[in-house]
């Protein structure tokens, strides 16, 4: 019996290369959606993510972490609640504390948010 000593001709490798890159990307499927901006009271998260999809999730009045449940998108979070607003007594949940929010894509990509909104860079009061 006679061993094949090559297993793939060379003419064929400029065509079968490109084809293999297409199913390759084509089986990673699509980037993960990113977060489009947040939500933040003292009890709950908020995520309005680039879809359309929202998310929610509780959290401690000092922050917290965990993944989002019943989200179409598999995220996880982590809030830093720096301090609360000083203007929580008064006006409850309108005000949001002062935070770090931190959104965890599947792929791990990081987004960092601000709150309140005016801490963000570039923000205005359009």
């Amino acid at each position: 019996m006679r061993r094949m000593s090559k297993i793939l001709p060379l003419a064929l490798v400029p065509v079968l290369l490109p084809a293999l890159l297409v199913a390759t990307a084509l089986a990673a499927g699509s980037p993960p959606v990113r977060a489009d901006r947040i939500g933040l009271t003292s009890r709950k998260l908020t995520v309005w993510f680039a879809d359309g999809s929202v998310c929610r999730a509780p959290i401690e009045a000092e922050g917290g972490q965990g993944m989002f449940v019943d989200c179409p998108h598999p995220a996880r979070f982590d809030v830093r609640i720096e301090r609360q607003n000083l203007l929580a007594p008064v006006l409850g949940d309108l005000v949001a504390p002062v935070a770090t929010v931190t959104v965890i894509s599947a792929d791990g990509r990081a987004q960092t948010f601000l709150t309140p909104g005016s801490r963000m860079p570039g923000w205005n009061r359009d």
